[in-house]
Parts: C-alpha cells; sequence; structure tokens
C-alpha cells in the first residue's frame, strides 16, 4: 500500500513515468527499390537520390517493433554487389556507401530484398512493355528471352542464387547474433495470363511469363534462406489481387504511367504497407526452432575405425555431435565433440577414427541442432566400440535410429 501511494505521489509531482523502450534493439534494412520505395512521400536520407521512403516497408516495420536504433541504408538499383562496394551511377550524381557498412555485432535484425536488379526483372518487365505495344497477342517478350531453348532471364535467376548465398553469410559474419529475414517480391502482375492492355502494354502470354519469373525468384531466394539461417518473407500472398491492372485505389503496384506517388512497376504507399504486414507475420513470432530428424550412426564398429552419422534437418543449422561413455546407470563424461554446418534436409557425416579411439564398451552420441537464434531439441543413438583386432577390417557398418 505504502508502494503505491508512493508511486502516485511521484505521477503528481513528476509527471508520467516515462516510456519503456522497446525490447528491440538495432534494426538495420538493407535491399534494392522495391525495399527503398523511390518517389513514396516522403523521401529522406543520404544520398537522396537512393529514394528511401519514410513509408516504405522497413520504416513501417520499425514503427510497429520500435527498436531503439533503426537504420535504413536502402537503395533503389541496388544489387548484391553494392552490399560490400559504394552504389554509383544513382540519378542526381550520388554514391551510396556499401550497404553493409551499417552492420555490426550490436545489431539484433537485418531484413534485406535483393536479387531483382541481378536478374534484370524490371528491365525484363520494361523491354516488355515496348516490344508488346504494338503486339497485343501472342508473346514476343517470352520468345525473345527464350529464343534457342534457353530462358535466358530464368538462367540469370539462377546464377544469382550464390549471390543470395554470398549476401546472407555476409551478414551473419558481420552480425553474428543478429535475426536475419529476406524478403521476396509481390504480386506485381496479374496471373493466369490476365492483362489490361493498353493500360500497361504486356500480351496476355507476356504477363504470364513475368509473373512466372517473379514466382521463380521468390522460390530461389527462400531456397537460399533455408540454407543460409534466415527467415523468408513471402510478399507474393499478401499482395494477390493488387496488381498493375487493377483500378485505385486497389492497385498497389504502378504501371508505366504511375497514378499514385512511386516509381513505374514499383509499390505505391499501399504496396510497401503490404510488404511490411508479410514481415511482421514473420518478425512478430519468436525464430524458427532448428529440427533435427531420422539421426542415425553406424551401430557396432572397431576401435580406430570411422562412423558414419546420418540426419535430416528442417533449416540450415550447426549440429554439435557430443560423444559420451554408457555407464550401467548414467551417462559419463563428454569424451569427444564435433560441430558440423548441416543443410536442409538430408546430412551426411564421418567422425574420424582418431576421434573415436577409445576402449570398448557401449557410447551415446547426441545431436544438437542450433541457428544464430535458437537451439533444437537434441537427439542421440547408441552405438558400440569393439577391441580392434590385427589385421581385422571394419565389419559392415549398420546403423541405428535415434532416440528423442
Amino acid at each position: 500500500m505504502r508502494r503505491l501511494v508512493l508511486l502516485l505521489f511521484i505521477a503528481l509531482v513528476f509527471g508520467p513515468a516515462p516510456a519503456v523502450a522497446g525490447t528491440l534493439g538495432t534494426y538495420v534494412a538493407l535491399g534494392d527499390s522495391y525495399t527503398s520505395g523511390p518517389l513514396i512521400p516522403n523521401q529522406h536520407g543520404d544520398p537522396i537520390d537512393c529514394g528511401r521512403s519514410d513509408h516504405n516497408y522497413p520504416s513501417l516495420v520499425a514503427a510497429a517493433l520500435k527498436p531503439r536504433v533503426f537504420t535504413d541504408v536502402s537503395c533503389g538499383s541496388a544489387q548484391t554487389k553494392d552490399m560490400t562496394s559504394p552504389q554509383t551511377g544513382l540519378p542526381l550524381g550520388g554514391t551510396n556507401p556499401p550497404q553493409f557498412n551499417a552492420l555490426g555485432p550490436d545489431v539484433d535484425l537485418v531484413t534485406v530484398g535483393i536479387g531483382g536488379n541481378d536478374a534484370g526483372l524490371v528491365g525484363v518487365a520494361e523491354d516488355c512493355a515496348s516490344l508488346d505495344a504494338t503486339s497485343p497477342n501472342g508473346t514476343p517478350c517470352k520468345d525473345k528471352y527464350t529464343a534457342g531453348g534457353r530462358d535466358q532471364v530464368a538462367e540469370k535467376i539462377e546464377q544469382a542464387r550464390p549471390k543470395i548465398d554470398a549476401v546472407l553469410q555476409g551478414i551473419h559474419a558481420r552480425s553474428p547474433h543478429a535475426r536475419v529475414a529476406i524478403a521476396g517480391y509481390p504480386h506485381v502482375t496479374p496471373p493466369n495470363g490476365q492483362a489490361c492492355w493498353p493500360t500497361v502494354p504486356l500480351s496476355p502470354g507476356d504477363m504470364h511469363y513475368v509473373d512466372q519469373l517473379i514466382i521463380r525468384i521468390n522460390q530461389m531466394i527462400e531456397d537460399e534462406a533455408l540454407r543460409n539461417d534466415a527467415e523468408f518473407i513471402d510478399t507474393y500472398r499478401d499482395s494477390g489481387g493488387h496488381d498493375v491492372c487493377k483500378l485505385p485505389p486497389e492497385r498497389w503496384f504502378e504501371g508505366l504511367v504511375p497514378t499514385e506517388p512511386a516509381y513505374p512497376l514499383h509499390p505505391n504507399a499501399k504496396g510497401e504497407a503490404s510488404m511490411a504486414r508479410s514481415a511482421l507475420a514473420v518478425l512478430e513470432k519468436p525464430p524458427p526452432v532448428p529440427v533435427i530428424s531420422h539421426l542415425r550412426v553406424t551401430r557396432r564398429l572397431r576401435a580406430g575405425h570411422p562412423a558414419r552419422v546420418r540426419f535430416r534437418l528442417d533449416r540450415a543449422a550447426a549440429v554439435t555431435l557430443t560423444l559420451r561413455r554408457r555407464g550401467r546407470h548414467h551417462l559419463g563424461r563428454v569424451l569427444a565433440t564435433k560441430t558440423v554446418a548441416g543443410v536442409p534436409g538430408a546430412n551426411r557425416f564421418k567422425l574420424g577414427g582418431k576421434l573415436l579411439r577409445r576402449r570398448a564398451g557401449v557410447y551415446r552420441l547426441t545431436a544438437r541442432p542450433a541457428t544464430h537464434t535458437r537451439t533444437g531439441a537434441a537427439r542421440s543413438a547408441r552405438m558400440r566400440i569393439s577391441k580392434r583386432r590385427a589385421g581385422a577390417g571394419s565389419p559392415p557398418g549398420r546403423t541405428r535410429p535415434a532416440r528423442a
């Protein structure tokens, strides 16, 4: 009671207590024009010709999550190379420093949207509009890019795969404790070959072609997110039904002639708000816990011979393998540990003979997965090491299933 009276007295004399700061520390946003939001009010930042809006999706995410520090270094026309090199050639002659300069060991959250310019998707859409301006039927744009039986744009998307991989690894290297999320691209064009020629001068066939390219690059980005301990932000699903062919105010992505302040073939303010909702649907939940399953280990082997270890992961994770001697009523001290880099799906590793050069007996191998942010449940399996016999080879390896 005395404490309550004291608090009321302090409130009356000194005013309301200051708001409690958000639990999120530092948030850094990286990306290209779909992240920066060119021409969407209000434009800010240095250089101004990066086209950063205070209503782009990172700004809306920051307004919801309330980090103590928010830094947006996204920039129009950015490619993966601009993460580590200065970006020049901006419309007003500005130079954006390497976006990775904003990272550091104190960063808690990083979002990134990149890859579309490496694949040249906006340029392809503009080229399609030029080719289709006088051809409302057929697929002149698709025919150009798939001449000779090779889809040149699909190949560029695949060539961007290792670049996305390098970006995510570079983020982890510079901000090793940060939660990392990478955004895909939204549903800019109508599905199923719908079209609105001549308002957006793409034929139904080429409109479908561009839509399939967006789906393809999103799948590639999602694959690389799983391989590199990052979360994927699906912006395509929420934005469906609000493509360039819709009339305002249902249009969230502008055509070649914008009806709202936004760059052509890019999100307007409503499109950025949609991308923010997709990001928050991921970020307002706890980071996913890595799951290991189907652990198998060589059941019987002779001392000094390697053991085969197999398991499956639902996402990339570091897996710590721990070997203990199994006693009659307990597990003894740790005899050996080894951390391996696990990939999504099936994994196979060997525990070398030197690591297993122990006396004969029954041992238990425990595998525990961990990402940069979460540690998953361990699984274990039993193995038996028998004495080495002179001149004897390794017996046929048999594996034993894990026990949770």
